[in-house]
């Protein structure tokens, strides 16, 4: 006879719960709104500098148009990186646990399962809710990540919310409800 077979075994002890997706994308742009702004602020000051040198000075031609470049370059390396690393960063939100990929040129991906989330707390400023973002910050039992910021997730609370049911079902299904830490 099999295990399956017994009628004294209950088949649904070691069934895993039903995973079921909360959420999955990379962080919306806007997270790094003021940051993009000050790219664009090196970059225009690159310009300035390239005008105050052809207009008052009258060093060799290399120096000033040379160094405004390179101020006006780093503006834009500026843009482009924060670009490209926040478009490396994906989150894939369960009713199991949160993975969490980062890296531009090498990878990582962590996990989080729902039942160490200890606390959750919903951010959201007047500047956040203008550009349509909001963030949520997890407190964690997890030794590796005790703290952790999701930013430029969608508006509104339903992340969080389904966020919040998801790891209090988790700690009930744990039997970790009550514990203290």
């Amino acid at each position: 006879m099999s295990i399956e077979d017994n009628p004294l075994v209950s088949s649904d002890v070691d069934k895993p719960a039903d995973e079921k997706l909360i959420w999955e994308g990379c962080p919306k742009w806007q997270a790094d709104f003021m940051f993009i702004v000050k790219s664009g602020l090196v970059f225009i000051t690159g310009w300035v500098i390239m005008g105050l040198l052809i207009a008052y000075t009258q060093w060799h031609w290399i120096i000033r148009f040379l160094i405004p470049f390179i101020v006006s370059l780093t503006g834009v390396g500026m843009f482009g990186w924060v670009r490209l690393k926040r478009k490396n960063e994906r989150y894939k939100i369960t009713t199991l646990n949160l993975e969490y990929e980062l890296g531009v040129f090498s990878k990582t991906v962590h996990n989080l399962e729902m039942w160490r989330i200890r606390d959750i707390v919903f951010m959201q400023s007047l500047f956040d809710r203008m550009l349509g973002i909001s963030r949520i910050k997890l407190i964690t039992n997890d030794p590796s990540t005790p703290e952790l910021i999701l930013e430029g997730l969608p508006p509104g609370r339903r992340i969080y919310e389904d966020i919040k049911q998801a790891f209090l079902l988790a700690r009930q299904r744990r039997n970790i409800i009550g514990m203290v830490d």
